[in-house]
This record gives structure tokens, sequence and C-alpha cells, in this order.
């Protein structure tokens, strides 16, 4: 056979296949895309309220082990790299397979690289699946990276990397003192506190010793690469701290679990750290008789000092569907939580599958405009981040 009949002979097959290559400590998946048409012309799609579009950031790829992308975090350097921190797995549960992966983006959040997966959880491995991320910059520039891994309520651990070039490649750090089973989940900011050094935070899990529940924060002295032991901060039935800095204090916010699921708590530090008080907070669903809330976002204003933006996403009781993104502000000093405004609505479509939807992370940009990542897609299987821009 001709050379050219045998290019074209074997090219279908080679397009059809899902690159894969090493890179940094992980494995990045190629850039083709999973098959499913769920797409921003969607009618499930989620709508910005004020117009603006929404589109695919990270689409899944085509191989069903990682196509569920879900739980992102996200950051922007000194540089202006955004790098986006997400769970990559087979879908949204215990046994999911779900593994910490990062992209980045060096033209502001118009394209990432393809997913690269920094470590593998599924059947048959340590453990079942990584369910939660925290994300942060160290003293030094690096981008620092915790991820928990578990296998149901029996065992976990907390992993890490860091990064020093923008999110490119990755590096192992050592977390021996954080696991296996003395902590359980981490979430949201690592925070470069002066006079305390890097910090973290996370929930207890079942399966921790000798807590498995409540708050607890860790600290690093030497900008992510080890950390030391942890400590509970608060035991309120809560997960998935987003804890933030404004000045002297700390703010953290809770997500309410058990019965209190739904709601979130407060917590404030004013010693750096030595000393917290927690609230319930009014930071709650419209009509809790129909929805409640997923975990919580928050940031501090730039063009408003002081001021406090929070995110909360409602998920209906019945479905998930519909739901919103609201936009609330409040004051560092008196925590007068107030609703601004909807941002983002997800349509409820009888039948439809695309009901797995969550977590908005705010990115600035400039002149109060903003990206919010967010995502949405199946439950089980295809799962992309979006992405879409808000002005606040």
């Amino acid at each position: 056979m001709p050379s050219s009949r045998i290019i074209w002979f074997l090219l279908p097959f080679v397009m059809g296949l899902t690159v894969f290559s090493t890179l940094g400590a992980g494995l990045s998946l190629g850039d083709a895309p999973g098959s499913e048409h769920f797409l921003p012309d969607h009618p499930a799609a989620a709508r910005n309220t004020a117009g603006l579009p929404v589109r695919i950031a990270i689409a899944p790829p085509k191989d069903p082990q990682f196509a569920h992308l879900s739980w992102n975090k996200a950051l922007r350097t000194v540089n202006g790299t955004i790098v986006l921190a997400y769970i990559a797995g087979a879908f949204h549960g215990a046994h999911g397979g779900g593994c910490p992966a990062v992209s980045y983006s060096t033209d502001g959040g118009q394209t990432f690289s393809a997913p690269n997966v920094l470590r593998q959880f599924g059947p048959g491995r340590d453990y079942s699946c990584s369910g939660n991320l925290a994300l942060g910059v160290a003293p030094d520039g690096a981008v620092v990276l915790l991820a928990m891994a578990y296998t149901g309520n029996e065992s976990n651990h907390i992993f890490g990397w860091r990064s020093e070039d923008e999110g490119v490649s990755w590096t192992p750090v050592d977390t021996g003192t954080l696991g296996p089973n003395k902590t359980g989940s981490v979430f949201g900011n690592i925070l470069a506190v002066p006079g305390r050094g890097l910090l973290v935070f996370g929930h207890y899990r079942l399966g921790a010793q000798p807590y498995t529940s409540g708050i607890w924060m860790a600290a690093s002295a030497d900008s992510g690469r080890t950390w030391g032991l942890p400590r509970r901060i608060s035991e309120v039935p809560a997960v998935e701290p987003l804890v933030l800095q404004v000045g002297s204090r700390l703010i953290g916010f809770f997500r309410g679990s058990d019965a209190l699921r739904g709601r979130q708590f407060v917590a404030i530090s004013d010693d750096l750290c030595d000393t917290w008080k927690t609230e319930l907070s009014v930071l709650g669903p419209e009509d809790p008789n129909t929805s409640g809330l997923a975990a919580p976002f928050a940031v501090e204003n730039p063009g408003r000092p002081g001021e406090i933006l929070v995110l909360t996403t409602e998920r209906a009781l019945a479905g998930s569907t519909p739901g919103r993104i609201w936009l609330w502000r409040g004051d560092a000093q008196h925590l007068d939580w107030r609703r601004d405004r909807v941002l983002l609505e997800f349509p409820r479509i009888p039948g439809d599958p695309h009901t797995d939807f969550g977590y908005p992370w705010l990115v600035p940009l400039e002149n109060g405009r903003w990206l919010m990542f967010y995502y949405h897609g199946r439950k089980r299987g295809h799962c992309p981040i979006w992405v879409t821009e808000v002005t606040i």
C-alpha cells in the first residue's frame, strides 16, 4: 500500500485517541473532549442574569474515568496566570475515582491547558476518591495545592504539591502530619498570614482520629513544603471551610451539616488564629422549605476594602434544579450580610440529566469585572468546568 494511503487509513484511528503524556508530576490528558453535547446553547445550561455568555473553560476528556469535573478552585498569580484546580473522576460520589487535576491559562482565562492529573485514585488503589481541594500562593510565590483522598468512612489522607512555574509542573510535598486518618478533608483558600506562615483549613471526617467532626487548621513554616500538626478550631457541625483574611481579622464561612445542612456558620479570629468565635449566620437559602445551600465562597472586594462578597449556591431539595447563585455583601467588622442579587440561574428541564452544579469561584479582572468558575453537568459522567463574567 502506498505511504500516502497508509497515512489516510490510519488518520481516523489516531484522531479518535485520547492522547496521554507526562507533564510535571502528573498525567496530562489530551485536548480531545468527550462527545457529550452539553454546550452553552443547551436548554439546561446556566443563564447569566446580566445576559453575558457562559462558556466551557475545561471540557471533560473522552476517557470516562476522568469525565466528571467538579469542586473547582481558582486563583490568579502576580504574573497574571490563572491556575484552575478541580477533581476529575467518573462520577460524583465516595467511590467515583476522583483525582486532583490542574489547568492553567496565560491569556486571561480565554483558553486553558489540558487537564493534568496529579495523582490517581479509584477502586483498587490506596484510596477510592479525591473529594476536595485547597489552593493558594506561598510567600515565595509558588502555587500550593492540597487535596484530600478517602475510601468511604474507613480511611482518609491529605496529599499536596507545589508549582514554581505558574502551574505548569508540580512537585509533591510532605503531608505526613495531616494523615493518614488524622484529618479528613481540605477546602478553600491556602492563606499566607504574616507571623503564622501558610495556613490551610478543612473538616474532620469519619475514619480520622482523634476527631471525626469539626473544623481544623494547620500551618506551614516553609511555604507548603511541610506542614505542622492539625488543630481543631471549631466543634460546630460544619464542613468545607472557606477562610479569608481582611486586615488583622480572619473570617471563616462553614457549610452547615447534619441538622443544619443548608445553613452557613461564620467564624472570626482577631488574634491570628489563636482563638475563634463561630456562630450560625443569616446566610441561607431564600426558601429553606424548597432549597438548601452547597459550599460557600467569599472574597474581599478589591474596589471596596473591608467589604466582603459572598456567593451562596442554592439547590432545590428535590432534584437539585432549579438552582441559583446568589451574591451577598457584608462588612468585615459588622458581618451584616445582605442579599444583593442572583448572578446565575440553573433551569429545571424535566427529564434532563444535567443537575449537578455548584462551587462558584471568583477571580478578579479589573474595573469590577470578575471571572466566575463553576461546574455543571451530569452527576455520573460528563460534567464540564464553566466560566462566565460578572460585574460586581
